[in-house]
């Protein structure tokens, strides 16, 4: 994971849409793979909260400013149209 977050890091002064896609991989990885021996859903709700707030600085009144820029992050596929509400939507269980 360090590798993302680092990622991450560099991304968030370079491309914020990047940052959020970065963030939601971190997020679906920690709560889907094994971390220290066990499912981070601490992190997991950590780095969601982090893409849904850079989601939803970020304009999203056309598809085109809600497509996602890559296919995957960190082995995670990204859905085609990344929004803040899809980040809701598909970490709900994390988001609690």
């Amino acid at each position: 994971m360090g590798e993302l977050e680092a990622l991450f890091n560099r991304e968030v002064e370079a491309s914020k849409r990047a940052a959020a896609e970065t963030a939601y991989a971190l997020a679906f990885r920690y709560r889907n793979e094994d971390v220290e021996g066990r499912r981070r859903f601490d992190m997991a709700k950590a780095w969601a909260i982090r893409a849904i707030e850079i989601l939803d600085s970020l304009p999203s009144d056309t598809l085109e400013q809600v497509a996602a820029t890559r296919p995957s992050v960190g082995g995670v596929d990204l859905p085609g149209f990344l929004h803040s509400g899809v980040v809701r939507e598909r970490l709900a269980d994390v988001l609690i």
